[in-house]
């Protein structure tokens, strides 16, 4: 299948590494970012500011009446994976009604002090607004629902392009050494008895995932990562954005980023049944799986600990990791105790 975009003006390397540590300072990132984006056609008058800062930098771009977002990939990324990720989204945009954010073009950046190249997007400028948790309506929840259940619908049906290249985020993907939560040296973070918790934990979303199997109406490309920050409520509709996260996983499992955000609400079990009964109106579940959603939200719980041991250079990570870690350890006992998630600790 021809490629309908041109990607950028020359092909980005398929080696993601970088040779010498690029630093985490944001007036560093800021003044790289209007580097960035002054240089592409278009954009010599745009100006950046802060969106996000993760694992990546994220910027809005103003420029004029055309605005954009800007990203720049601290640790590298394969270029076979953005231009899947760049087909997925123009494929959702094309089959269903949903509004996702499309990229516009891929860039590179010379940092003059490292020499290095580092990698970027530009990717379309959604208008809307985040709800934070605490304020979910149940309609809303509704919505969101809505939204997954016509997600999983178009992935079941969908036929990939030849060499897509997406993560996989079944067993291997959340908790294997190659996938995308492995923290590396940041495992040294976690003591043997958390480590022993954890691994409990994934037995029995293993067993979870085994019954399930793989079939296209349970498995499939999901969001991965569809938390309040990430869905987007504009004139009474919702758009979703940050599909980095996006690869092949248990549609099940993609109703959990949310619901383990929401699990210390005390409305939470008003919220995830306004989720559940939207999702399954149109993509209907058994009773079995139901029951195991618990299980898969214990499995974002791990995989959320596994995220802060791979992030500790970001500042705020690294003053909460510990105590979140342990916190996250005590509930995820409680779990294994009683087969319920109950959340205390709080959510970066």
């Amino acid at each position: 299948m021809n490629k309908p975009y041109t990607y950028r003006d020359n092909p980005l390397p398929n080696d993601p590494s970088q040779t010498e540590p690029v630093p985490n300072d944001e007036a560093y990132w800021l003044t790289l970012a209007q580097q960035a984006i002054t240089s592409q056609p278009g954009y010599a008058n745009a100006s950046v500011t802060w969106l996000a800062h993760t694992h990546n930098a994220v910027f809005l771009v103003e420029n004029e009446a055309k605005n954009a977002v800007l990203y720049l990939y601290e640790h590298g990324v394969d270029f076979d994976m953005l231009l899947s990720e760049w087909e997925w989204l123009r494929a959702i945009s094309m089959g269903t009604h949903l509004t996702v954010s499309q990229y516009l073009k891929l860039i590179q950046v010379r940092d003059e002090q490292t020499q290095q190249l580092i990698q970027g997007a530009i990717r379309q400028y959604l208008a809307g607004e985040p709800v934070a948790p605490a304020n979910l309506t149940p309609a809303q929840m509704s919505l969101i629902g809505d939204f997954l259940a016509e997600l999983h619908d178009f992935s079941a049906r969908y036929t990939p392009i030849p060499n897509f290249v997406r993560p996989h985020l079944d067993y291997e993907g959340l908790f294997g050494p190659d996938g995308i939560y492995h923290p590396g040296e940041g495992v040294a973070v976690f003591t043997a008895q958390q480590n022993a918790v954890m691994q409990a934990v994934t037995e029995h979303v293993r067993t979870a995932m085994t019954e399930l199997g793989k079939s296209r109406s349970e498995y499939g490309l999901i969001h991965g990562d569809l938390l309040s920050k990430n869905i987007l409520f504009h004139e009474g509709n919702l758009r979703a954005i940050d599909f980095e996260y996006s690869g092949w996983g248990y549609y099940l499992y993609d109703l959990t980023p949310l619901l383990w955000q929401l699990k210390a609400q005390a409305n939470y079990s008003t919220l995830a049944e306004a989720l559940w009964n939207s999702y399954t109106s149109k993509r209907p579940l058994s009773a079995r799986h139901k029951a195991l959603l618990e299980t898969f939200i214990a499995a974002r719980q791990v995989a959320s600990m596994r995220w802060l041991a791979s992030n500790m250079t970001l500042p705020t990570v690294r003053d909460n990791a510990e105590l979140l870690i342990a916190q996250r350890t005590t509930e995820l006992e409680g779990f294994l105790q009683s087969g319920i998630l109950n959340r205390h600790s709080i959510t970066l």
